[in-house]
């Protein structure tokens, strides 16, 4: 997983540049091909537990749930919250989203199990993780297109630009997973976040000029609060889940993950277009219509560190999950494995 945070970008770039851009798609393809074969022949065999009763309303709510707020989002950070696409998107996206709610508390079997919620550790860490979800993914995608739009470096360039961010993280992920044994995951992620936020800000400052040195520094800085925060924060909720609920707490929180990147994505690359647009308009003549965009990118930037803050903030009030009497007076107390999440 780390060896793919560091390389995929650099492949992906080569490819994009000397090869054809299908191909960041088509690669997908050998790779699954592997995976089933792989799976087939040493995965164990589980016993069926009984005939499960398939969550049909709760497949129909979901995408239609997500994919309208996230239009709605999208719309609103672009335009205006209060056009008709935006207030649209949000309200058959809420509606949708509360149906869904219901649909999944009543459902024996459903698509996503919301009982977890149940535990308030638990709640405060997946809310954490996605704080720090929004305030990362959102600045990961803005800054490739910073160095590709505004500095016309290569696909290739900036995968080699971005290495230093996978490597840092390489180097804080392990270690965020052992300190956490001895220290929990509270200092870790204040520390971690606080690593994020501050270097979130320093981002906003870049300029047209801004030395390429520097701008690795802050992606290294930015992967290295990544991984100390990542494992911990992980380990954290799936510890604070309900053993006989873990099972699917993957589940939810990788389809978590996916709406509130889809979210992040969406809101701030309205928000990019938008504050352009407003930096455009307040150019003098004859200034260079990329100091603008610069200035866009540097909001978003900013506004990323906002949501970091929040993250901070968050982090001072998570503590060491309990135990419930069932948990600890059966075999499933131990702690759970962080590696089921290593994938989000």
């Amino acid at each position: 997983m780390l060896l793919a945070a560091a390389l995929g970008p650099i492949l992906s770039g080569w490819l994009v540049e000397y090869v054809s851009w299908h191909w960041i798609f088509l690669i997908n393809v050998p790779i699954g091909i592997v995976g089933i074969i792989l799976g087939v022949k040493y995965l164990p065999k589980t016993e069926k537990i009984g005939k499960g009763n398939l969550d049909v309303l709760g497949i129909i709510l979901a995408p239609i749930a997500f994919s309208m707020l996230a239009y709605g989002v999208n719309e609103g950070g672009a335009n205006s919250w209060s056009s008709t696409p935006a207030i649209l998107g949000l309200t058959v996206g809420g509606v949708a989203l509360i149906l869904f709610i219901i649909v999944e508390l009543r459902h024996k079997q459903p698509l996503l199990d919301l009982r977890v919620f149940r535990s308030s550790d638990f709640t405060r860490g997946i809310i954490l993780t996605w704080v720090m979800q929004a305030a990362l993914f959102g600045s990961m995608l803005f800054v490739p297109l910073y160095l590709q739009q505004i500095r016309n470096y290569t696909p290739l360039e900036t995968g080699l630009i971005l290495l230093p961010q996978a490597l840092a993280c390489v180097i804080g992920m392990p270690l965020g997973g052992k300190l956490f044994d001895k220290i929990g995951a509270r200092p870790l992620a204040f520390v971690g976040l606080s690593i994020i936020t501050i270097t979130l800000f320093l981002l906003s400052g870049i300029t047209i000029t801004t030395s390429l040195n520097t701008i690795m520094m802050y992606l290294a800085l930015l992967g290295f609060g990544m991984g100390i925060a990542m494992m911990p924060l992980n380990t954290h909720v799936l510890n604070a889940a309900p053993r006989e609920l873990v099972s699917r707490v993957t589940s939810l929180t990788a389809a978590a993950q996916q709406v509130v990147v889809a979210f992040a994505v969406a809101g701030l690359t309205g928000y990019l277009t938008s504050q352009i647009t407003v930096h455009m308009g307040a150019l003098k003549a004859g200034s260079n219509p990329l100091s603008a965009a610069v200035l866009g990118f540097d909001d978003v930037f900013f506004l990323s560190g906002c949501i970091a803050v929040v993250g901070v903030l968050m982090s001072i009030i998570l503590r060491k999950p309990k135990l419930s009497a069932n948990d600890s007076s059966s075999g499933e107390g131990q702690k759970a494995d962080a590696a089921m999440m290593m994938g989000h």
